[in-house]
This record gives C-alpha cells, sequence and structure tokens, in this order.
C-alpha cells in the first residue's frame, strides 16, 4: 500500500460528542498520534418538527472548524468522516452537511446504526487480545445505543436501539436536578427496547462484556475508589444510581455538559446490566473512530469489507457469480474509456463494479421485476461498511440498469449527482444488454465507446452486429429509453 501521506485520521459527528482522531503508519502498524474531542450534543439541537436548530448547527460548525486546522495537511482520501443517530434522524440536514464538509475537506458518510455497530466493534476487536471467546461490546451514545456481540474480529449479531442519554435526558428529564421518577421512566423505556434483542443475545452468550462510551468511562471514573476505574460492577453502579441522590455534589466532579446528560447514561447502562444479565463490564477507550480508522486503512489495501458485503450478498441471494463477472468486467471496460463527472464521496468505479455484481440479488424473489427488489434489498439492508449515500447509488444503479428508464428513478438526486450517475448507469445497461446471452466475450468484440455532450456513440467491430441481430434489436430499444432522460444513443 502506497501512501501520499503516512497519517490518517477519522472524524466521527456523534449525537452527544464529535470526536478526531489522527493516526499515522509506520511498517504496517497504526499508532495514534492525536485525539481532539467535543460535546457539541447534535442531539440537542433536534426540534420537534424533526430540523437541527441554528444553534446546534453552528456548535458543531465552529468544531468541525477546529477539527480542520489538524486535518489540513492530510489526504483527503485518507480522511474519513461519519454521521450517526442525530444525522440519521435529522431532516433536511443537507444545506448543513455540504458546510461541514466544506470546513473539514471531505464528504460526510450518514452511516447506518447497523453500520455504526460494525464500526464500534471494529475498534474494540483491535483493542484487546483475541481469546477466541465471544464477547458483548454495548456502546452507549447520545442518540442511540450499539449492541454487539462478536467473536475476535468478526461481529456476529448487531443492533441499534434507538436509547441515548441525550435524547432521553430531553425526553425525560425535567429542568434541574432529574428526580429518581425521571430516571425510572428512563430506566423502564431502556428496558422495553432491550427486551426485544434480549433472548437472542442471552442464547448467543459471551465471556466478557466492554463499555466503549463517554458514558461508561465517566460512569467508571465515578465508582473509581470501588471498582479501581477499569470495571464497573453491578453492585457499584446500583450504588451510584441511589448515590447521586443522596450525594449532591457527586456530579460535580463531571465536567458540562456530561454532568447533565450523564444521569440518564446510568439509567440506561443499569436497564443493560439487568437485561442482559451483565455483573461486571470492563471499559475501553476504543471505539467507532478506531473502527472507522482501521476500515479507512482497510479500503486502500485489499481489506476492503466492502467486499465482503458483496460476496455475501452474492453467496446468500444465489447470485450468478460468472454472469456478475461478466457484466462487471465489461462495464468497467466501457467506463474506462469515458470516465465522467466526480461523484462527490463515492468511488465511481468501485460503485459500478459492485452494482454490476449485484445487479441480479432480486432474482431470487422475482424474474421479471427482480431489478425493483434488487433496489429495495440494497436500498433499506443492513449492508456492512456502506455509508447511507452509497447505498443509495448502488440501488439507483441496480433498480435502473433494466427496462423502463425514467428521470423519476433518480430519486432525490441534485443536477450534479445526476450528471455523474447517467455515464455509470449507461455503462452498466450496455453491459447487461451485451451479455444476454451469458456468455463470455472477447475484448476485440467489444464496442469503443465515446461520448460527446449528451450523446453516447459505439463503435463495434465491423460486421458485428449483423451477426447478432438481438442484441441490435435491444441496442434500437434501448435508445428508445434513453431519450426519455435526454441522452442521445448511437451504434454502428
Amino acid at each position: 500500500m502506497k501512501l501520499d501521506s503516512p497519517y490518517f485520521a477519522a472524524v466521527d459527528l456523534g449525537s452527544n460528542s464529535f470526536h478526531m482522531i489522527i493516526a499515522r503508519i509506520d511498517n504496517g502498524q497504526m499508532e495514534i498520534v492525536d485525539r481532539e474531542k467535543e460535546m457539541v450534543q447534535l442531539a440537542r439541537g433536534i426540534k420537534a418538527d424533526g430540523h437541527l436548530s441554528v444553534a446546534a448547527q453552528n456548535r458543531a460548525l465552529e468544531c468541525l472548524t477546529r477539527f480542520a486546522e489538524r486535518l489540513r495537511d492530510i489526504p483527503s482520501e485518507q480522511v474519513r468522516a461519519v454521521g450517526t443517530k442525530a444525522l440519521r434522524s435529522t431532516r433536511k440536514a443537507s444545506t448543513f452537511i455540504r458546510k461541514a464538509e466544506k470546513i473539514i475537506g471531505t464528504p460526510i458518510q450518514i452511516i447506518s446504526g447497523y453500520e455504526e455497530a460494525r464500526l464500534v466493534y471494529a475498534g474494540l476487536s483491535h483493542s484487546v487480545r483475541n481469546d477466541l471467546n465471544h464477547r458483548l461490546v454495548v456502546d452507549i451514545g447520545g442518540g442511540s445505543t450499539e449492541c454487539i456481540i462478536g467473536l475476535d474480529y468478526e461481529p456476529i449479531i448487531l443492533e441499534s436501539l434507538s436509547v441515548g442519554c441525550v435524547t432521553f435526558t430531553e425526553r425525560y428529564m425535567k429542568q434541574g436536578k432529574p428526580g429518581k421518577r425521571d430516571l425510572q421512566r428512563v430506566y423502564l423505556t431502556a428496558c422495553a427496547e432491550l427486551e426485544g434483542i434480549r433472548q437472542m443475545y442471552l442464547r448467543t452468550g459471551w465471556r466478557i462484556v466492554y463499555g466503549t462510551s463517554g458514558t461508561a468511562r465517566a460512569i467508571a471514573d465515578l465508582v473509581v475508589d470501588r471498582d479501581g476505574g477499569a470495571v464497573i460492577s453491578k453492585a457499584s453502579l446500583d450504588w451510584l444510581a441511589e448515590e447521586i441522590f443522596r450525594n449532591k455534589t457527586l456530579l460535580g466532579s463531571v465536567a458540562e455538559p456530561r454532568s447533565s446528560v450523564l444521569p440518564a447514561g446510568i439509567a440506561i447502562l443499569r436497564a443493560v446490566f439487568d437485561q442482559l444479565n451483565v455483573e461486571v463490564m470492563h471499559v475501553s477507550d476504543y471505539a467507532l473512530k478506531e473502527g472507522l480508522l482501521y476500515d479507512t486503512i482497510g479500503r486502500l489495501s485489499d481489506q476492503d469489507s466492502r467486499k465482503k458485503t458483496v460476496k455475501k450478498l452474492q453467496e446468500h441471494y444465489k447470485v450468478d457469480i460468472d454472469q456478475a463477472a461478466r457484466v462487471a468486467d465489461t462495464a468497467l471496460y466501457l467506463w474506462k474509456q469515458i470516465d465522467g463527472p466526480i461523484l462527490l464521496g463515492v468511488s465511481r468505479s468501485k460503485i459500478l463494479r459492485w452494482a454490476a455484481q449485484l445487479h441480479e440479488i432480486g432474482l431470487s424473489i422475482s424474474h421479471s421485476g427482480h431489478h425493483h427488489h434488487g433496489y429495495y434489498l440494497l436500498r433499506h439492508g443492513d449492508i456492512a461498511g456502506f455509508g447511507r449515500y452509497e447505498q443509495y447509488m448502488l440501488a439507483n444503479l441496480v433498480r435502473s440498469h433494466r427496462k423502463g428508464l425514467y428521470q423519476e428513478k433518480f430519486g432525490d438526486m441534485d443536477d450534479l449527482a445526476i450528471a455523474a450517475f447517467v455515464p455509470l448507469l449507461v455503462c452498466l445497461r450496455l453491459s447487461t444488454l451485451l451479455h444476454r446471452r451469458r456468455e463470455d466475450l472477447e475484448q476485440k468484440q467489444l464496442p469503443k465507446l465515446i461520448v460527446s455532450g449528451n450523446t453516447y456513440t459505439l463503435k463495434f467491430p465491423r460486421g458485428w452486429l449483423k451477426k447478432h441481430p438481438l442484441t441490435l434489436a435491444g441496442m434500437e430499444l434501448e435508445k428508445e429509453q434513453y431519450d426519455r432522460i435526454g441522452v442521445e444513443l448511437e451504434f454502428r
């Protein structure tokens, strides 16, 4: 892996805190060289109508401006930034995200709860000894709580629950000091959420439990005299839940704004202990941000988690691997002849290859409408390694790779995204058409593709189309479809 710089960075735009971590790769080993954290409490800025308040946006942008100074000299492809629960829940956040991206100089991916859990586990698994024992990892965030059971580097079960210390503070806590009744409501609501995963998790089992959030670290610090600071015992957690009412100065040692949301965090952690029968939790400082670093390094090597995901999807849905490879190779052959506008935050050649490899994923459900089923599986499924925007583009390529082509199929893409999307789609559609017979084609049989404005011209070897009348008929129909989106297709 040849790098322009030995430095990598990860930025986690969490619901409670924003984190930045910078690492250096030296002889294949990763060394953390810098960390920054600010409690922006983005989740507190989500208004009743789902929009993000101006005050919360300003807090976030000011924080990212400070982060940007440290990121300035690191190549953008070696910086990853993700948004979690708060940004998943916020309506019409695109303007804010564009401002944030401009400040830090890299795209911000909004990730699913499933992907958030996967990255949390990746961070934890690289920081502890792998001993062939199942482990439970719990990360209590500002807007969600991730629960993962894994073995060594591989997660087995991942869940993201809508349980967060900031959102629950806003929903259940009265102004000022919380009362016992407030915390009981938080505890019972968290228990109800955990009830849905309880039996599955207990059946799978584990040997050791880790807490990876700032909440877990703050609680461990409060019970350090009882447990030593590296673990939290159930007895100490129960004691703390009562002591915060008896000792009014106890939370005074916790800095704001953490202290205002920590009572809810204590109640949530008690629910985790009680519902999942936890007696002792070990506290780790490695979580999503570290997982993001390892994932980014993997993307620039041969350890891209998305490649594993595509392979698993192919196996699960019994995709014809040979046909998928034919279509992918030809689509990339055509793409390399034309290139096209940048698709911000997405590797165009990779997303095209994966769309080709998965274009028939819906065949196991329905033949005639398999492109629609493929879209649904990719758009709404839990797909490890992919950000939401990557999933969106992947799903739309699969949906539009055959049959009717309409501008409406491009969903909420803006003009810039459509301009970048259309050349990829043309390459995918032409490739599937050329391989309708599900046979290999030698490169000398493949056409040259030339683009001029909105005109795509295919130049086939002399006499090839006459020998393939079915493909010629398909090209004529394809030409009609392209007219609907303002693209002219010519072939000879």
